[in-house]
């Protein structure tokens, strides 16, 4: 599988967290915490495959025959720093030319492959798609530059070039499991690093907080000037979302201590989890813990199959 900026900073399929291509978690991968528990595996998502033939596919360094490439060509609208350290880039895609591609984005945690053109061609990144669903024309990509990677290429970008973009994937996150909001009274989100991406899709596109007891959106990162999106917390806030920065790792005690505050009726709790393997596992251990059911833990894993290739 191809991995670069956003997704690969999480998990490189099939979860493993770090890959020659993949960029590291923004936290220090020593500093991850050690598990004692190995929960059940939580609600995936999994790519779709187009059909087709022709030509040879690039993923992960090797070539298949027999797949055809459906890339649609996006120009770049806006880019620069989400970061006050400018590790971090948003690049926002003009997609008025393609709007069965916008179509086709229906459900936060949506992704789909990126690559640029032109230049060195690389593996494509797998990215998430940071804005919401129905939110207009275009798409915005939280990008995390790797060294000699696709991440790198389009960080590197200037309005008007092009971005390649493949076909979405994913079923998203299967928020039917939290919604309507009575079943899930009091919905937690967690990310780490560039996992806000599609945490913020799923805010802004409506989880209905107000109508909730309560929202909490537990966000980490080593340090505030490498935490994206820090200038939409107040928004998020005013919709019903309160927003628990942390700058250092989510650990069990802090877990422990935060969630048996707001455990009054577990079984009408909800989370969703952008993190990578290791405090996506220790999150819901924890979760699990306290009875909260294992079909409201959401999260996202990335399927390591060519979306390109043909069914067999």
């Amino acid at each position: 599988m191809a991995s670069a900026g956003v997704i690969s900073t999480l998990l490189a399929p099939p979860l493993v967290h770090s890959s020659p291509v993949a960029s590291a978690s923004p936290l220090p991968a020593h500093a991850l915490p050690s598990l004692r528990r190995r929960p059940r595996s939580l609600p995936t998502v999994r790519a779709v495959q187009t059909q087709g033939a022709g030509v040879q596919t690039q993923q992960g360094g090797a070539a298949r025959k027999g797949a055809i490439q459906r890339w649609t060509s996006a120009p770049v609208a806006a880019i620069g720093p989400a970061t006050d350290d400018e590790s971090i880039f948003l690049i926002t895609l003009d997609l008025s030319g393609a709007p069965a591609l916008v179509d086709a984005y229906t459900t936060p945690g949506q992704y789909l492959l990126a690559r640029v053109p032109s230049g060195e061609k690389l593996s494509p990144a797998y990215m998430c798609i940071s804005s919401a669903p129905r939110s207009g024309l275009q798409f915005d990509l939280l990008v995390k530059p790797v060294p000699g990677t696709t991440s790198e290429q389009l960080s590197k970008l200037r309005v008007g070039e092009v971005v390649e973009l493949g076909p979405v994937m994913g079923r998203g996150f299967a928020i039917q499991h939290i919604n309507p909001p009575a079943a899930a009274e009091t919905l937690l989100l967690f990310a780490v690093g560039v996992g806000i991406s599609p945490i913020r899709s799923l805010i802004e596109f409506g989880i209905a907080a107000s109508e909730r007891n309560n929202v909490i959106l537990y966000y980490a990162a080593k340090d505030l000037q490498s935490m994206p999106y820090q200038d939409r917390f107040k928004k998020w806030e005013n919709t019903g979302v309160k927003v628990v920065t942390r700058t250092q790792q989510i650990l069990e005690p802090f877990l422990e201590q935060n969630l048996g505050e707001i455990a009054v009726n577990p079984l009408s709790m909800g989370a969703v989890i952008v993190a990578p393997p290791s405090s996506k596992e220790l999150i819901t251990g924890v979760l699990l813990d306290i009875g909260v059911p294992h079909d409201k833990i959401l999260s996202i894993e990335w399927s390591p199959e060519d979306p390109f290739a043909p069914n067999v």
